[in-house]
């Protein structure tokens, strides 16, 4: 009996000690892998402040960073996320082998993100992106735009996809632009709107040469908004 109760005891010593220990190899591999993910997070901030321009040496370490992260945290949505986009530059600079390949495996790590976290918007608008490199203007390409749509109503990224994308289906005459027109007059009101879009908006139009028509596009839309338009003028006839 005696023995037992000395076991026992053991155990209630034992078992605390064990599960610190567990619980600190756990913080450690997390706050690792959050070490990691900054690193990249870094390195992202500093492509996007020099547009893009990354080196393949940046490229590798950022990969080989992100890997690390979600290795080590499998289920995190924002790793994963980064995973994708980090693949998608990469693809697009030309440091991997095939760039399509590397597009694909990039939304495979965007379509994990989104199953663990469905109501991101730019997740939604990431994969729409690389349908849209892909070439391939389907049923999925609209779900994906029609899902960023429904949960980034305000979102800057999501207003520069349907612009962007509106302007070149709109150059090529495709006929995707017609399941899309609503949003994308939409998304270019709102992009003249916001200020940290503004400039990328005004940029399409002007480049589209197309600057009449978007102006009786959006005629119903309140003078301040039209008023970014250079020489945009609806008058009250019109609006009527």
């Amino acid at each position: 009996m005696a023995l037992n109760t000395q076991v026992i005891k053991k155990w209630l010593w034992v078992a605390p000690c064990l599960l610190l220990i567990w619980l600190a190899f756990i913080s450690l591999k997390y706050g690792s892998a959050s070490l990691d993910y900054y690193r990249v997070k870094n390195i992202v901030e500093e492509w996007q402040n020099e547009g893009n321009q990354q080196t393949k040496r940046q490229y590798a370490s950022a990969k080989s960073a992100v890997t690390r992260a979600v290795n080590k945290h499998p289920f995190n949505p924002l790793y994963i996320d980064t995973m994708g986009q980090i693949l998608e530059w990469g693809a697009l600079a030309g440091y991997e082998d095939n760039e399509n390949v590397s597009l694909m495996e990039a939304k495979g790590f965007y379509q994990q993100a989104t199953h663990l976290r469905p109501t991101w918007p730019v997740t939604w608008a990431s994969m729409a992106m690389i349908k849209w490199r892909l070439q391939e203007f389907d049923t999925e390409m609209q779900f994906y735009l029609s899902q960023a749509d429904k949960y980034g109503p305000m979102k800057p990224e999501v207003h520069i996809l349907f612009v962007n994308l509106g302007f070149a289906l709109y150059k090529h005459n495709h006929p995707m632009l017609l399941d899309i027109r609503q949003t994308f007059m939409n998304r270019i009101a709102l992009g003249l709107r916001n200020p940290s879009t503004r400039f990328a908006t005004l940029q399409q139009i002007q480049q589209s040469g197309v600057g009449s028509l978007i102006c009786r596009w959006l005629k119903d839309e309140p003078d301040e908004t039209l008023n970014f338009i250079k020489g945009c003028r609806v008058s009250a006839a019109e609006k009527s």
